[in-house]
């Protein structure tokens, strides 16, 4: 396997002069740093089931705002 520095991903050639924690493109073509993708995704999903859960529940606009708040910090 070549090196990350290499390896050219989907969205185009790695213009990054420095990595931090993890080497572009490792683990799929397209996602250049996966394991900072996957361990974002616990701050994601979970404010987005909240979500679904306020509509439900016929809660007020806030709570489903403050959830797609935390969904787009996230």
């Amino acid at each position: 396997m070549a090196p990350a520095a290499d390896r050219e991903g989907y969205w185009g050639p790695t213009t990054s002069t420095l990595d931090w924690c993890e080497e572009n493109y490792s683990v799929t073509w397209y996602i250049a740093e996966f394991w900072n993708t996957v361990s974002n995704l616990i701050m994601i999903i979970p404010p987005m089931f909240g979500a679904v859960q306020s509509v439900r529940d016929g809660l007020e606009k806030r709570y489903i705002a403050s959830y797609l708040a935390l969904t787009a910090i996230g």
